[in-house]
C-alpha cells in the first residue's frame, strides 16, 4: 500500500538478510535455504549489471554528445576565421583600390576602424558598441580631410 501512495518505499531483504535469518536454522535448513538464495543472489546480480551498463551506455553517449559539439565548435571557428581573413583581403583590396583611383575617403572608410570591427565581428564573433561609433568617427575624418573638388 505504501508503494502505491508514493510514501515510504516498501524495503525488501536482500539475498544476504535472508540467508542471515537461515542460518539461525538446523543445518536441513540451511541447504534448503542455499539452494533458494543462489536464484535470488542471481537476479540481483543481473539488476546490479544492467543498471551499470545503463550507466555506462549514458555516459559514453554524453562523452559522444560533447565531442561532435567540440567539432562543431570547432567548425565554427575555423569558419570565422577564414571569413575574417577573406574580409580582411577584400577590405584591403578594395581600399587599395579606391586609394588608385582618386577616391581617398572610400579608401579610409575601407581601411582602418571599419577593417578592424568587421574582422572583429567574424573571428572573435562578437561586436562592442563602440566600434560602429569609430567607424563613424574616422568617415567623417576622412570626408573632411579631402580638399572639395575644383568647380
Amino acid at each position: 500500500m505504501a508503494e502505491e501512495l508514493g510514501t515510504e518505499p516498501a524495503h525488501r531483504p536482500s539475498a544476504l538478510d535472508i540467508a542471515a535469518q537461515w542460518a539461525q536454522l538446523p543445518a536441513e535448513h540451511l541447504a534448503v535455504a542455499l539452494a533458494a538464495l543462489d536464484p535470488q543472489l542471481a537476479r540481483e546480480h543481473e539488476l546490479r549489471m544492467q543498471a551499470e551498463r545503463a550507466r555506462e551506455r549514458a555516459e559514453l553517449e554524453r562523452l559522444q554528445s560533447e565531442r561532435v559539439e567540440q567539432q562543431r565548435a570547432h567548425r565554427r571557428h575555423v569558419l570565422g576565421i577564414s571569413a575574417a581573413l577573406t574580409v580582411a583581403l577584400a577590405t584591403l583590396g578594395a581600399s587599395l583600390y579606391f586609394g588608385t583611383h582618386d577616391h581617398p575617403v572610400l579608401a579610409v572608410t575601407f581601411f582602418g576602424p571599419t577593417l578592424l570591427a568587421l574582422v572583429k565581428i567574424f573571428a572573435l564573433q562578437r561586436s562592442d558598441p563602440d566600434d560602429m561609433k569609430h567607424v563613424a568617427a574616422a568617415a567623417k575624418r576622412a570626408a573632411s580631410a579631402v580638399p572639395p573638388p575644383p568647380p
